[in-house]
């Protein structure tokens, strides 16, 4: 019976491979390349984490991937030795799950080797031996192997963009992993403990961005430095969360005037105050990466804005706010940036304060108001605008007043001029529940209607008005009517 079983499986062996024989090896070749799994499950792990997806191959298994393609004649063995993209897209088991011991350095570095020089798709623990090879790296760790990084320090001379989040938040301590790495152009920070010291070479730094809580004036003088120290910086990102900014007026902060910085993303006060920068172009206030929490900006923010744009004579371009209070100095700050193209404004209270709606209702009617120049005429408040966005979140049974038949009178003003420039894309976004938006009911000659209107004179408009009531309407309707059926 053994016997039996025994031919017949050699005989589906012989069966299933006979065609796979017959191929050329320039053939298989191609098959290999353009036919891998994109998705392998990992399921019942020793740790019993969650199913999870991993892309490539996982060289610890070797039933599947290289290693498996390589069991089954010589002509593929040969193939799997000598074509290096088959071994580039490896892919090492997560970090947290157990890996076979026996053998697993071994099974590591062959398959490093048969790849040689060419990108390995991810990098942890294992490979820091190899980060003499790291270009472009981005590890979202567990603080606990934070440590590990140091190992890599003085060999990551390739190293040109480094992206690392520590899920949670990483202990305090230094990290001088990549305190020696020439090439280094774009860094970013996610998750980094507030007294943690994370040194870096600032010389061809290009782009930097990081998230932690403020540490005092510490964390304002760090910044500064980096600054300072990056002369061919040209973005610069800073969030800070709902940390507590130090506001001690016996802390001065130097004055850094940066030439190349185009992009400033920050609602820190004393760094904004300490910074001068003409060439700046687009700028966002706000205390939080944009998957973050919803966490507000100090009230000031438009007041700092406003000086440092005076400060810097900057013509700036693009300009967002988010969970910025609006008040008298919004006004005065946009009549200083004519050339702006870009204006967007994003609330996460439950409604924008009424220093805010004051402050909005004030821009509209002035960006309502035209001037004649020569034979035409212009917009006396940010002529050059072509894109406008309002989004408001997490409002509960409430108005938002601003949003009225003033705005629609002045989008109107902007939408079918006479020989002025026109809005291009308008965007309002308001989610919640219960709440109201004065243009929707408004009957006279500004309404909703009048809105979607523009739409026909080439405006772009994305209006989505999400009432969690009106679902809860709608569900309570459809549940009748199918009652009614039965």
């Amino acid at each position: 019976m053994k016997m039996t079983q025994l031919k017949d499986i050699r005989w589906d062996c012989r069966a299933m491979l006979s065609p796979i024989r017959c191929l050329p090896a320039e053939v298989l070749v191609e098959i290999l390349r353009w036919t891998p799994k994109s998705n392998i499950e990992l399921r019942d792990t020793p740790d019993n984490y969650q199913s999870f997806f991993v892309h490539g191959f996982n060289v610890f298994k070797i039933s599947e991937g290289p290693w498996y393609l390589g069991q089954v004649c010589s002509s593929w063995r040969y193939i799997v030795r000598f074509l290096i993209k088959i071994g580039c897209p490896l892919n090492p088991e997560d970090i947290r799950i157990t890996a076979p011991g026996k053998g697993m350095i071994a099974l590591l570095n062959q398959a490093l080797e048969r790849g040689r020089n060419h990108q390995v798709i991810q990098c942890f623990d294992l490979l820091l031996t190899h980060s003499e090879r790291w270009g472009c790296v981005e590890l979202e760790i567990d603080p606990f192997y934070v440590p590990r990084l140091s190992q890599v320090r003085g060999r990551v001379n390739r190293l040109e963009e480094l992206n690392l989040m520590c899920i949670p938040d990483a202990m305090p301590g230094n990290l001088d992993a990549f305190k020696i790495a020439p090439k280094l152009r774009t860094l970013e920070f996610g998750g980094m403990h507030a007294e943690a010291d994370t040194p870096f070479p600032k010389e061809n730094l290009s782009f930097f961005s990081d998230a932690r809580p403020v540490l005092g004036h510490h964390t304002v003088r760090k910044y500064l430095d980096i600054i300072a120290s990056a002369p061919r910086l040209t973005m610069f990102f800073y969030f800070h969360y709902d940390s507590t900014i130090p506001e001690s007026p016996s802390e001065h902060h130097p004055q850094i005037v940066h030439q190349s910085l185009r992009t400033l993303s920050t609602a820190l006060g004393p760094l904004i105050d300490s910074l001068t920068l003409p060439g700046l172009l687009w700028l966002t206030a706000q205390s939080r990466m944009r998957f973050g929490g919803a966490f507000d900006c100090p009230e000031d923010t438009v007041s700092r804005i406003y000086h440092l744009v005076v400060r810097s004579e900057c013509s700036l371009t693009s300009l967002s706010f988010v969970g910025a209070i609006m008040d008298e100095n919004l006004l005065p700050l946009l009549r200083l940036i004519p050339r702006l193209i870009s204006l967007s404004f994003e609330w996460y209270d439950p409604v924008p304060s009424e220093e805010s709606d004051a402050a909005m209702r004030s821009v509209f009617l002035d960006m309502s108001k035209t001037v004649c120049v020569g034979d035409g005429i212009q917009h006396m408040l940010l002529p050059r605008l072509d894109v406008l966005e309002l989004k408001i979140f997490l409002v509960e049974f409430e108005t938002v007043e601003f949003l009225d038949a003033g705005l629609v009178e002045m989008v109107a003003s902007r939408c079918i001029p006479v020989d002025s420039r026109v809005l291009e894309m308008l965007r309002i976004n308001v989610h919640g529940r219960g709440f109201h938006v004065p243009f929707i009911i408004d009957d006279s000659d500004f309404g909703l209607e009048k809105l979607k209107s523009f739409q026909d004179h080439g405006l772009e408009l994305d209006l989505d008005l999400d009432d969690l009531e009106d679902h809860s309407s709608l569900e309570g309707m459809y549940s009748s009517e199918s009652e009614d059926g039965e």
